[in-house]
């Protein structure tokens, strides 16, 4: 079990300021073997000729390291690989959310039983039970588990559920849930995204803290990735780039994007509705690091698609060049 350390005990507000920056990481192995790609390398040659030595982050900002050192409007992902380094997490989470006076929800796989032995160990683990600080759910019987279920009727669920925790005299809510039975779920995976994205931005506004729990070995990194993504912050290197909700923008873009990952922000662009039809979409891009010109084609055309205008803002002074270099429709930069 890892002590108890903060990674930036600043508000979530306050981590997203300043413009860019680097942050410190392990990263995975998914990263290794991405970068090891002889693709990878000969696309890096050649973006170098244009950029200098901007290249892809080792460490990004909005990966951690511990699951304690979370402040309200927290939204980590955190892939695990069985169910002892789950519990391990879980316990972290939950203690410090106790000790904080919030309401700490755990939403995972099994019954009550089985998620009340996950959190053993915990002080006055059964008064908090009884109190009703502390819940625990199978995810199985909750709403989430159906894929016709709306996830902005989901929304209205968490909402509730936090005004209760408020009212009740807690400081907040805290939840960890284990997602990957959703996941793996092709039906729903869409909705997923689209409902953790929305979680990102009520996580902006309220006092709500959420870990979003994903079993690797079951899932495989590619689609945890793809959910990843849509977090603000990630327990290592889930994926290049980060498509997190923003303060006066449709969505924040972070990280580098190029031809090898531009199909998979187009997609998540999409699952978020990220251009709306003949409307017009604003990316906050202050910490995207690099995008090549096959990357910014392929945002051009989501645009074009759905007859909307997508517009960067605040970019690398290198994107305007790349943008002169090709014909653009509906892709523009502020």
């Amino acid at each position: 079990m890892p002590p108890v350390v903060d990674d930036d005990a600043r508000p979530r507000a306050a981590r997203h300021a300043g413009g860019r920056r680097r942050g410190q990481g392990d990263g995975q192995a998914y990263t290794a073997l991405w970068r090891s790609d002889p693709r990878v390398h000969a696309a890096d040659t050649a973006r170098k000729k244009i950029v200098g030595s901007v290249t892809t982050p080792m460490g990004l900002p909005w990966m951690v390291q511990f699951p304690t050192g979370r402040v309200v409007g927290d939204h980590v992902c955190w892939p695990f690989r069985d169910r002892g380094e789950l519990a391990a997490v879980a316990r972290a989470f939950v203690v410090e959310g106790l000790g904080r006076d919030e309401r700490v929800a755990y939403v995972g796989e099994g019954g009550a039983h089985d998620l009340q032995r996950d959190l053993a160990g915990i002080s006055g683990l059964q008064d908090c039970l009884d109190r009703g600080q502390l819940q625990v759910a199978d995810i199985a019987t909750m709403s989430a588990s159906d894929p016709s279920t709306d996830p902005v009727d989901e929304l209205i669920d968490l909402a509730a559920m936090t005004r209760d925790s408020l009212d009740s005299g807690y400081t907040g809510l805290r939840m960890v849930a284990n997602r990957t039975m959703q996941l793996a779920d092709a039906r729903r995976r869409a909705r997923l995204v689209r409902y953790e994205h929305l979680v990102d931005k009520f996580c902006l506004d309220h006092a709500f803290t959420s870990l979003c729990a994903l079993n690797v070995a079951t899932l495989g990194e590619g689609l945890i990735a793809e959910l990843g993504c849509v977090h603000a912050l990630t327990h290592g290197e889930l994926a290049p780039f980060q498509l997190r909700a923003a303060r006066g923008a449709d969505a924040a873009l972070a990280g580098s994007v190029d031809a090898f990952c531009a199909a998979r922000l187009v997609e998540a662009l999409q699952r978020i509705g990220i251009p709306k039809p003949r409307d017009r979409a604003v990316l906050d891009a202050t910490e995207l690091e690099f995008i090549d010109f096959r990357a910014l084609i392929e945002l051009d055309r989501c645009a074009i698609q759905y007859r909307a205008t997508l517009v960067l803002r605040s970019p690398p002074t290198v994107v305007p060049r790349l943008m002169g270099l090709v014909d653009l429709t509906a892709l523009r930069v502020e």
